[in-house]
This record gives structure tokens, sequence and C-alpha cells, in this order.
């Protein structure tokens, strides 16, 4: 039974992973757009979205090698 709780928690982090992934992409393609147009007020917030997606990617990267690390122990 422990497989199956560490294969659904596999595909949950996946998928998490991959919305963060998208949402990262489309906002730096964003950013790139809103640069490239020369809208320094656009880009400025987008750029800023762009560090939260970031941010959110790294923590919640981290908090997932933390749990995987305490299971191992």
């Amino acid at each position: 039974m422990g497989a199956i709780d560490d294969k659904e928690r596999s595909d949950a982090y996946l998928e998490v992973m991959e919305r963060l992934c998208r949402e990262y992409g489309e906002a730096l393609k964003a950013y790139d757009k809103a640069k490239e147009a020369g809208d320094p007020e656009v880009a400025s917030r987008l750029e800023l979205v762009v560090a939260e997606k970031s941010s959110l990617m790294q923590a919640y990267m981290e908090r997932n090698q933390k749990g995987a690390d305490a299971a191992m122990h």
C-alpha cells in the first residue's frame, strides 16, 4: 500500500510542477513580448509575475525534497 501512496504522491507532484512550469513559461513569454513592444510598465509588472512563479516553483521543489528526505529516514 505504501507504493501506491508513493505513486500517487509522485503523480500529484508532477502535475503541480507541470502547471507551475507552464504558468512560468507563459509569464516569461508575456514579459518578453511586453519588453520587445517597448512597454516598460507592463514589462515591469510581468517581471514581478515571472519572479513570483519562479519562487513558487523553487519553494514547491524544496518542500517536496524535504518530504522525500524525511520519508527516507
